[in-house]
């Protein structure tokens, strides 16, 4: 049982030691996840207001704003390619 628990140990250190790269595929989920939040934040506050223009405001709102993310997220995964791109050069220069 202890070798087991050696290998396992083992495994997941190698694996915490790689650091993960960040998913693209991620970014839309700020798009869906602002249109939800936003719309129901306004449909909540259209049912508890008595108004019915709240809930579209909202959505747009999320929209917008998880347009936002998602774009500032693409630039940062952009950014940090870009950087470790460089770092990969720089390190191949040195070592000729």
């Amino acid at each position: 049982m202890s070798a087991t628990t050696a290998n396992v140990r083992d495994a997941m250190a190698g694996s915490s030691a790689s650091s993960p790269q960040p998913r693209s595929s991620s970014a839309p989920s700020y798009l869906v996840a602002g249109v939800l939040f936003y719309g129901a934040v306004g449909w909540l506050l259209d049912r508890w207001l008595g108004t019915r223009y709240l809930a579209p405001v909202g959505i747009l709102l999320g929209a917008g704003l998880g347009t936002y993310m998602m774009i500032l997220y693409m630039n940062r995964l952009t950014s940090d390619e870009q950087s470790t791109t460089r770092t990969d050069n720089t390190s191949d220069e040195e070592s000729e």
